[in-house]
């Protein structure tokens, strides 16, 4: 039957007819596993691996909220993180939320495979006011402006078939079909399932970043998918639509592989650079700042690019007075950039806050 946008889809159960050994995924499947490979490699050489795990999260937080039209900035989100959460706006409540999500699936993949149990976790984490649980009634996704219908998601009845379907397709280990090209095909299919009634593009970008993670491609999630997809969201929405309607599984993966090829590339030439920064940043302190240098206070300006002296002092374990003359002193010296936003004095580490934006 020929696919109607604006009927409920029939969608076929996976794995799809492809051929998975097909020519043209195998010189970018080799220089996307060599890239992805880099960046695995240099995350675990890194001084903390873990240090800057949360402002590469929120950077890839902002980009995924942007695409689902939720607009805040890198900037805006990482001051919000350090205000009570009725003092911040809505979309950065989101962001945040995001960046939840995505810490809540990394730590409980330890001991979770991907599964509903997992998924419906994000969604509670992405969305703590919704009603939790898939969807039970048909939902439509229409253009924003003109209210044309793009895509009706299969009847909420058939839900526990389809998704007991991908979860059986993501897990199989056994099936010859390569992770990365598995990862490409897994996203398509959640997002035409589209189970929830809001929140599934992020939740689909999120797990998308877990299932390179659980195939042990990747070790944190670092890699700024949401930001590809967001730089080329019309060919992103257009692929999917042609897997829906011509069934052109080939230009989607391609698609796929090449935005994990580019962003790891990327990401990896990013952390470099704030490694070399990190180093400049001691051998800085150690000789214009002797009196207030410690490791553990360059790797918290690292960790929390705007920082106040309440969040230092938590870091470090010392007092708010003390933390204070250590940021005062750091803003003399233009290390920091002094800031207020309202009642909050704010100190903002302006290269690291540079690198992030690239």
């Amino acid at each position: 039957m020929k696919y109607d946008p604006t009927r409920p889809f029939d969608l076929p159960l996976l794995p799809p007819t492809l051929n998975f050994r097909h020519e043209e995924f195998f010189d970018l499947l080799l220089h996307t596993r060599t890239e992805l490979g880099e960046l695995n490699g240099y995350s675990y050489r890194l001084p903390n691996p873990l240090l800057l795990l949360s402002p590469a999260v929120i950077k890839e937080s902002v980009a995924s909220s942007n695409i689902e039209n939720i607009n805040t900035t890198m900037e805006e989100a990482l001051q919000a993180q350090l205000f009570p959460e009725a003092e911040r706006k809505e979309p950065d409540k989101e962001v945040l939320r995001y960046r939840d999500a995505i810490l809540w699936g990394f730590e409980n993949l330890k001991k979770l495979p991907i599964s509903t149990r997992l998924i419906l976790g994000i969604q509670k984490k992405l969305l703590p006011d919704y009603s939790p649980g898939y969807r039970k009634t048909q939902n439509k996704i229409a253009h924003s402006e003109t209210g044309e219908v793009l895509h009706t998601p299969p009847p909420a009845s058939d839900l526990p078939r389809l998704l007991s379907n991908w979860e059986t397709f993501v897990n199989a280990e056994e099936d010859g079909i390569d992770p990365l090209v598995k990862c490409a095909i897994a996203h398509y299919q959640f997002e035409a399932i589209h189970p929830f009634g809001d929140g599934n593009g992020r939740t689909g970008r999120i797990l998308m970043v877990l299932s390179l993670i659980q195939r042990k491609l990747l070790s944190l999630p670092i890699l700024y998918v949401s930001g590809y997809i967001n730089k080329n969201r019309s060919e992103y929405y257009r692929l999917l639509h042609s897997v829906s309607a011509e069934e052109k599984w080939h230009e989607w993966i391609l698609f796929v592989l090449g935005g994990f090829r580019q962003q790891a590339k990327g990401t990896k030439d990013v952390l470099f650079k704030i490694t070399a920064l990190l180093e400049e940043m001691k051998q800085h302190l150690r000789a214009k700042h002797r009196k207030v240098y410690s490791s553990d206070l360059v790797e918290a300006l690292f960790a929390y690019p705007i920082i106040t002296p309440v969040n230092l002092g938590k870091k470090l374990d010392v007092n708010y007075r003390t933390a204070s003359r250590y940021l005062a002193e750091l803003a003399k010296g233009k290390v920091l950039q002094e800031s207020y936003v309202g009642k909050y004095h704010l100190y903002a580490n302006k290269p690291l806050l540079k690198l992030l934006k690239q």
